[in-house]
């Protein structure tokens, strides 16, 4: 049995030890706390939805085309990933509460992906239009808790990425475009191609002091040119290839650039 001197000095040579792990447990729960869905993160699920979308389009507009398919299966399968990471990650009773709520949505409209044959289906048609037009306003509407890191790069690449959608949507569908209407409202191209444009030169203004983002928003700004016509003139020259091409890489870009603000 040790005696008391022996037990008194184990126990100073704790105290710093105790007193160490005190300072890791303050400095943690500031990080532990905010471990919540931010905005965001919000708009890169925005983001994954309108990719599936857009892959789903196009995977029909190439005729069943299995590179195409293959890339679509991938994005569905990166917005699973999405899902559920922010899922886990809801802290607060209304997060907790919104995913509850899309869940069964989600795992419809991924099923509705999934069914892809590479032609026009109907039933598969209104789901992937109509669930992911539900889900994403459901997400755009909903209060974060914080901004989160460069929400508002995120949100002009999920803007970007549903122009695409709504563009290959309408390339997509036999009956022109008719069939597309997704209940919440269809895209109107003179509207969001400006709107886009005024989104892409405020954050250049904003970041222009930072040479690596500065630069690849100049990247995407070059690319945007490419396709910007096509959207507005869509009914006199579809080009689904061009923009499907082109929207990939400007949210490549601005993916980029996301990760050089940080």
């Amino acid at each position: 049995m040790p005696d008391l001197k022996t037990r008194r000095r184990g126990a100073q040579c704790l105290r710093p030890i105790h007193a160490l792990l005190l300072v890791v447990a303050l400095l943690l729960a500031p990080v532990l706390a905010s471990a919540s869905v931010d905005r965001a993160a919000l708009e890169r699920l925005q983001l994954d939805i309108w990719r599936i979308r857009a892959d789903f389009h196009m995977h029909t507009v190439m005729a069943g085309d299995r590179e195409y398919h293959s890339r679509l299966l991938a994005s569905v399968d990166q917005g699973q990933r999405s899902f559920e990471a922010l899922a886990r990650a809801a802290a607060t009773d209304p997060e907790r509460a919104l995913f509850r709520e899309l869940g069964p949505q989600w795992e419809a409209f991924a099923s509705a992906a999934r069914r892809a044959r590479g032609q026009a289906d109907t039933y598969a048609i209104q789901d992937v239009n109509g669930l992911a037009a539900v889900i994403t306003g459901r997400l755009a509407g909903f209060q974060a808790s914080n901004e989160g890191a460069q929400a508002d790069i995120w949100a002009l690449a999920a803007q970007m990425q549903r122009m695409a959608s709504e563009y290959l949507a309408l390339a997509a569908d036999p009956a022109g475009g008719m069939a597309v209407d997704t209940g919440e409202g269809r895209l109107e191209f003179r509207d969001a191609v400006p709107a886009f444009e005024q989104q892409l030169a405020e954050l250049r203004r904003t970041y222009r002091d930072n040479e690596n983002v500065s630069r690849a928003l100049e990247q995407a700004a070059v690319k945007w040119g490419f396709i910007r016509e096509s959207l507005i003139k869509f009914y006199e020259n579809a080009v689904p290839f061009l923009v499907h091409r082109y929207s990939e890489q400007i949210v490549d870009t601005l993916k980029q650039a996301g990760a050089r603000a940080g």
